[in-house]
């Protein structure tokens, strides 16, 4: 919320915040951190971020913690070092070393041999210390008891990733992923593949959706705004947060349908997507509703009252 000195009330502010995430802070503690600084209490992040890892952290303020979901759902981009020869239980630099193993360096033609091999769709296994729960508890918590269970491997996405750098036993990757992706695993896994194990030392996530780390703001600088009242200036409207949907523009009778939930026809081009997900608009551009494209009508799965 933003205080109004004129008034002295405070004024609910909705949202996307582009939070540039430093280290050693958990992604809940940094949602607490801007809850504090915005006076708001519905805020709500769209992707977890591992203590360890940087940058951007997208968050969703007021009536915008309704779009979470859809935001989280976007590509995500991972600049990370993985360092060969060494595994941890964590898979990354705060966990404790399990094994040293001796090697051969790998010339660069096999890195990149065997780092492609992971491109595409693959099979992933989330690494016990993570919030996935298990009957109901963090499997984090269970691993810090010793009573933590191999976690179920999923379908995730890979899209590319470049080896920007290498000198052994250093390896630094650019990966753009699904959401899901436990960036950590994957260098794990690359390791093993390439027969001597790894970790990750670092990660820096530098995009989420249509959000960039150019564009991020960390936490001093948003709190410095908060005190002068300008902290709604970062704030990025709920419709250009959704910039990368098609657009529906629908009409006033239309938009009183949908509004009540109800289906309504898909205008033009887009009636021929399907399943594809659209933001609809009224004829003055007001967002109404964010819904799903299903045999040429729109079937509102989000309605903005």
């Amino acid at each position: 919320m933003r205080l109004n000195s004129a008034l002295e009330v405070l004024i609910p502010m909705d949202g996307v915040v582009n939070i540039d995430k430093p280290p050693r802070m958990t992604s809940h503690d940094v949602v607490q951190k801007v809850r504090t600084i915005l006076r708001e209490k519905r805020i709500g992040h769209t992707g977890t971020l591992d203590p360890l890892a940087t940058g951007v952290l997208v968050l969703c303020v007021g009536k915008a913690t309704r779009i979470a979901q859809y935001l989280e759902a976007g590509i995500k981009e991972y600049e990370a070092v993985m360092h060969l020869g060494v595994t941890t239980d964590t898979l990354d630099a705060e966990g404790r070393v399990l094994e040293k193993r001796g090697y051969v360096p790998p010339g660069n033609e096999k890195v990149l041999e065997i780092v492609h091999r992971f491109i595409g769709q693959i099979m992933q296994r989330p690494p016990a210390y993570s919030a996935i729960k298990v009957a109901g508890v963090p499997s984090y918590k269970l691993a810090r008891q010793g009573k933590a269970e191999p976690l179920k491997e999923r379908v995730v996405t890979i899209h590319n990733i470049k080896v920007t750098a290498y000198k052994d036993p250093l390896v630094e990757l650019t990966v753009t992923c699904s959401k899901g992706v436990y960036i950590r695993t994957l260098c794990a896994d690359i390791g093993e593949a390439l027969g001597m194990g790894a970790h990750m030392t670092s990660l820096v996530r530098t995009r989420s959706g249509r959000f960039d780390i150019g564009h991020s703001i960390a936490l001093k600088d948003l709190a410095d705004l908060a005190a002068s009242g300008k902290a709604d200036k970062v704030l990025v409207p709920i419709t250009e947060a959704l910039a990368d949907f098609p657009t529906a523009l629908i009409s006033d009778i239309e938009s009183a349908r949908i509004l009540h939930g109800n289906q309504v026809p898909c205008p033009g081009s887009l009636a021929n997507g399907a399943n594809d997900l659209v933001k609809v608009l009224d004829p003055g551009g007001k967002l109404l509703s964010i819904a799903r494209v299903v045999a040429g009508v729109l079937k509102p799965e989000l309605v903005f009252s």
